[in-house]
């Protein structure tokens, strides 16, 4: 099995480990319903962060942090200050890059899938 595969098994076990875990202390049962609030949340999670991960990767807010930068570092009055500055600070896609959410994607698609799975349950029962 791949190891990608394996990865992302893990951590939707663990998830649905999560989820079985936080509706039992939340709710103090588990049962169709319970289950179904308690995945929605965390795969919703999961999924929002994986995603805002991914866009910042990509480097979709580089040129916001250059410009906030330009912008804080002209209010200074020492020139070689602000040039020492901006080639200081990297942009938030390279701090971000050896970090791989693709396996936490894939696990929480999985959880929302179950709970897709078990809403269809709950209402046609």
């Amino acid at each position: 099995m791949n190891i990608s595969i394996r990865s992302s098994l893990i951590f939707f076990l663990i998830l649905l480990l999560a989820t079985f875990g936080t509706s039992w202390i939340y709710y103090g049962e588990i049962n169709l319903l319970t289950f179904i609030n308690t995945s929605f949340t965390i795969s919703s999670v999961f999924i929002f962060i994986s995603l805002f991960t991914l866009v910042v990767q990509k480097g979709f807010f580089d040129g916001i942090t250059y410009s906030f930068r330009r912008i804080f570092a002209s209010s200074q009055p020492d020139k070689e200050l602000e040039q020492d500055i901006r080639n200081e600070m990297r942009p938030p896609s390279e701090l971000l890059q050896p970090l791989s959410t693709q396996h936490i994607f894939v696990a929480s698609l999985l959880l929302f899938l179950c709970m897709l799975i078990s809403l269809f349950m709950y209402y046609n029962s």
